[in-house]
């Protein structure tokens, strides 16, 4: 259900507006709600600073009490997703401190390798669509032009230690939409395909609470605490080929050398 809120938010453009998904009725109602809430802030589609709609626009837009939003948005305030304001209302929350993880491009499929893991991928989606503006200008491009969006799931052992979301840009790399993910990595389809090596990598890091979507994707706690690596990364020619988001399952880590410059 969170699943299909995020993959309609993520498929409109940005002038039209996704209808909001019925809730089943369960115990937990209210993390139902926050959890498809908090995919509009993973996704962007909540902007940092902005304001959200108000506490009676969510019960009328999600059909539920009053009661229900407060204790939804009360636990993304306690996430640090959200932040309210006396008499103003309730903001998406400023991006916490990032932090430098070096410039060169990670290509997870070549990390287990090298560390000797056996893993498989699995491709849960993969579809194009004309680019939002947010997708626009995080692979710097203009907004309507054809972009690819993939998820994967990468298992060792049959368990799922990362899940990747990515939007590509196809107009410098024909054809990209049509490899077997299962066979060959993104990161060696993509030199392959634009015919130019991947160079640079510009990366963010942070903690998110997995929700009910990614908790079910990498099986594991919907209030586990995941590290998630958000990167853009770049051809020798500068050109941005991909935006994509890595969420690693409690236990995982980055491990890199930062160098100095002068």
């Amino acid at each position: 259900m969170a699943n299909a809120e995020a993959n309609a938010a993520k498929r409109q453009d940005s002038g039209s507006q996704a209808p909001a998904p019925a809730l089943k009725p369960r115990e937990t109602l209210y993390t139902q709600l926050a959890d498809i809430l908090r995919a509009k802030i993973y996704s962007k589609e909540w902007k940092p600073r902005t304001k959200i709609p108000s506490e009676h626009k969510l019960m009328e837009q999600f059909n539920v009490a009053r009661g229900t939003v407060r204790k939804a948005l009360k636990s993304l305030v306690d996430e640090g997703l959200l932040v309210q304001m006396r008499g103003s209302g309730t903001y998406v929350a400023e991006p916490g401190i990032s932090h430098p993880a070096g410039v060169r491009p990670l290509s997870f499929a070549d990390s287990l390798a090298e560390q000797g893991k056996s893993f498989k991928t699995i491709v849960i989606e993969k579809w194009t669509a004309p680019a939002s503006f947010e997708v626009a200008a995080e692979l710097g491009i203009n907004a309507g032009e054809e972009v690819m969006f993939m998820r994967r799931v990468r298992t060792v052992d049959d368990e799922p230690v990362m899940c990747q979301e990515s939007w590509l840009n196809l107009g410098a790399c024909p054809g990209l939409f049509d490899i077997d993910y299962t066979a060959e990595s993104l990161f060696n389809a993509v030199q392959r395909c634009s015919g130019r090596k991947i160079k640079t990598s510009n990366m963010r890091y942070s903690a998110r609470t997995a929700g009910i979507e990614y908790g079910s994707l990498l099986a594991c706690s919907e209030t586990a605490a995941l590290l998630l690596l958000e990167q853009n990364i770049s051809l020798e020619d500068g050109t941005i080929i991909e935006w994509t988001n890595t969420w690693f399952r409690p236990g995982q880590s980055i491990v890199g050398t930062a160098i100095q410059r002068d």
